[in-house]
């Protein structure tokens, strides 16, 4: 699952990357054939040339950092330089009868989806700065003077956009966070914050899935609670509860991040182990077994202190079944015979078969 979602994350970012690139490339060639087409422009070819030329390197170096993911750290600096090479373009090109001013939305747009907020508002600040200063240097150019209200107001719509940006980019952050919440809970147990049944059901074909193309094992641990029912109906469910949190604690405790621990309903717990032989993964299960062990829980309002102890059955996919559903109900068997047999034990499935 963590491979599949690196992969989406990577395809995700070279998506964004093509887009930033073509995105360079097509407004240089806007500009170019703005430059060219224009006719009530002054046209100063030599300037506008060197200018270009500057400008294609510079597109040219940023598409191989991107394209080779070497950009992330300094990733603003790319458009402070932007919005500074359309600044000299705008100026070329008529100031604030350049219609390459609307280039500066993208600009602003851009860095509002990929930057953080704090970003976005200076790159907007910096990009209505630098527009109000390439209209004021070609002033000299227009007929009549600057029209300082056309100026104020394309500063306004500047700001606006960059303000309506960011709260859209704010609202989508929201929007995330709120949906990455739901979909945690929608698959984890409220209780002890392990997965539940129905995301390990999920999960399971996926893990068959990644065995058969590693030819690596899955094993699968079902622990079960000895006496909990007494134990529920002597203290009371809130001390259960309890008991079913210290025991998902002592889980985590004993487990790789890579290994996925579920409550399996009621009193019963499943991990799954991957890449682990047979030996190692039941050792896995006698650890936890014996951490719970030396455990003396606190009952009641008194001192009163209980020992508790699970039973475990182990089960390897494909070792013990061609089936992952029924390797499953293999570890199941082994853990009924580890209650039949006395309890507080771990039994793998080969010992009974």
């Amino acid at each position: 699952m963590n491979k599949k979602k690196a992969e989406a994350k990577n395809n995700k970012t070279l998506n964004t990357t093509y887009l930033d690139v073509l995105f360079r490339w097509f407004a240089l060639a806007i500009i170019t054939a703005d430059f060219i087409l224009g006719k009530e422009k002054t046209k100063d070819t030599t300037t506008f040339t060197i200018c270009m030329i500057a400008a294609v390197i510079y597109a040219i170096i940023v598409t191989r950092l991107k394209l080779n993911r070497n950009y992330k750290r300094n990733s603003n600096v790319y458009f402070y330089t932007d919005t500074i090479m359309l600044s000299v373009f705008v100026v070329l090109l008529g100031g604030l009868n350049s219609d390459m001013y609307l280039i500066y939305f993208f600009v602003i747009g851009y860095s509002g989806v990929s930057g953080n907020n704090l970003s976005t508002v200076k790159i907007s600040i910096f990009s209505i700065f630098l527009f109000s200063i390439s209209s004021l240097v070609f002033k000299s150019s227009y007929i009549g003077g600057l029209s300082y209200w056309k100026l104020v107001l394309r500063d306004i719509f500047l700001l606006c956009a960059a303000l309506g940006i960011d709260f859209i980019h704010v609202e989508i952050k929201k929007y995330d966070e709120m949906h990455k919440r739901e979909f945690k809970l929608a698959r984890t147990d409220k209780l002890t914050g392990l997965a539940n049944r129905h995301y390990f059901d999920q999960k399971l074909q996926e893990e068959a899935l990644y065995s058969d193309a590693t030819g690596l094992p899955i094993n699968i641990l079902i622990f079960d609670l000895d006496n909990f029912k007494k134990f529920n109906d002597s203290y009371g469910h809130v001390w259960g509860d309890k008991l079913l949190t210290l025991f998902s604690d002592i889980i985590k405790q004993n487990i790789r991040k890579a290994d996925i621990p579920v409550r399996f309903g009621g009193e019963e717990f499943l991990i799954l182990l991957r890449d682990l032989d047979l030996e190692t993964a039941r050792s896995v299960g006698e650890r936890i077994r014996k951490h719970l062990e030396k455990q003396r829980i606190y009952v009641g309002t008194d001192n009163n202190r209980q020992r508790v102890t699970v039973s475990c059955g182990v089960a390897q996919y494909p070792r013990h079944s061609g089936s992952i559903r029924a390797v499953v109900e293999c570890a199941d068997k082994a853990l009924y015979h580890a209650k039949e047999i006395g309890k507080n034990t771990v039994v793998g499935y080969e010992d009974i078969c």
